[in-house]
């Protein structure tokens, strides 16, 4: 599995909350995503919650801490919740100096040609 670093535009905020806060938006352009890949968000610390939302298509997926890596919950824009887990179709995985959330065209979090913003907490 590889970083994407193609065909991105990222935002981070200015003005943090703390030292463990951190928000920001990423912004896909036309790029063919490859869905063995994960984007990676590096901010500076390890996130105990991670919220990832593509606007555009109105899906979020949440990782807790505890929950297993490459895992989430996710919503889509119907409300319907389910636990996606990297037997099935993955989700984010956290480290020491932020986060990676896979770009599995089923778990449909991160798509070419969409606008995703991201939370994180540690």
């Amino acid at each position: 599995m590889a970083d994407n670093t193609a065909g991105q535009t990222r935002t981070n905020s200015d003005k943090q909350d703390s030292p463990s806060s951190a928000q920001g938006k990423v912004v896909y352009d036309a790029t063919a995503i490859t869905t063995t890949d994960s984007t990676r968000v590096e901010i500076g610390f390890k996130p105990r919650y991670v919220r990832w939302v593509n606007l555009t298509d109105r899906v979020e997926v949440e990782w807790f801490d505890g929950m297993d890596a490459n895992s989430c919950l996710k919503t889509i824009a119907a409300g319907t919740r389910t636990l996606e887990t990297g037997a099935g179709n993955g989700g984010i995985t956290v480290d020491d100096r932020g986060f990676r959330v896979l770009q599995n065209a089923t778990l449909a979090a991160i798509l070419a040609s969409k606008t995703c913003v991201y939370e994180a907490r540690g």
